[in-house]
């Protein structure tokens, strides 16, 4: 998770610096989303050791979260070209 935030961080500072383009943008995405399924796992894994909750449920947050990355995947290759004038 400290990877991700540093990467954040440097995304955050390069689109301050210089603007939005397309691979700025969709690694910031990517990075929101990554930071997002880190911590939710972190969480889930920490309670799971502690015997509060079930393992499975950290199975499912992993697995709940496919749909999210493919849908920004879907996202960066559909509209993004419009966006960004790459037509």
């Amino acid at each position: 998770m400290v990877l991700d935030v540093i990467a954040l961080a440097s995304t955050l500072s390069r689109i301050g610096d210089w603007g939005f383009t397309a691979n700025r943008t969709a690694a910031l995405g990517l990075n929101v989303l990554l930071l997002t399924q880190l911590a939710g796992s972190a969480w889930l894994a920490t309670a799971a050791l502690r015997g509060r909750r079930s393992f499975a449920l950290l199975l499912r947050w992993q697995t709940g979260f496919l749909p999210t990355h493919a849908t920004w995947a879907i996202v960066v290759v559909i509209a993004f070209p419009p966006i960004f004038d790459f037509v």
